[in-house]
């Protein structure tokens, strides 16, 4: 089962009162009509880069708007919602990681520290405290 691109609406003659949240995919399939059609073991919110942003065992208890929602049987080993997984063909996968990057932003943010905590020794030795 999978629900594309989830939104909120209002229908035409709501069942409930103006609390009530109501969501339907883009091909018009209500999601609170659609919970028993979710059969496998987990049920994900993913983005529209196919990037998974959340996972419940019970669909009723995800938020869907924004997301299109999909389920698979089995979740990998390190599995999470923090960006680090994506979900293609029925399957997740880890999504590849850009090395070169991330050590960039750790020396940036490191540089960083260390031009701070030299600021700081240059005020204090301009003031003579060093």
């Amino acid at each position: 089962m999978e629900l594309k691109n989830v939104t909120r609406y209002i229908p035409d003659d709501p069942d409930y009162d103006n609390n009530f949240l109501y969501f339907r995919s883009e091909d018009g399939q209500d999601f609170y009509e659609s919970l028993s059609k979710f059969t496998k073991k987990y049920k994900l919110c993913i983005d529209s880069e196919n990037i998974i942003r959340s996972v419940s065992e019970d669909v009723s208890r995800l938020y869907p708007a924004g997301f299109s929602v999909v389920e698979v049987n089995k979740l990998p080993a390190g599995f999470n919602i923090y960006g680090d997984w994506k979900y293609s063909n029925g399957t997740v996968l880890a999504v590849p990681v850009d090395y070169q990057a991330k050590a960039e932003t750790t020396r940036q943010k490191l540089l960083d520290a260390a031009n701070s905590t030299i600021a700081d020794w240059r005020t204090e030795l301009a003031l003579g405290e060093i």
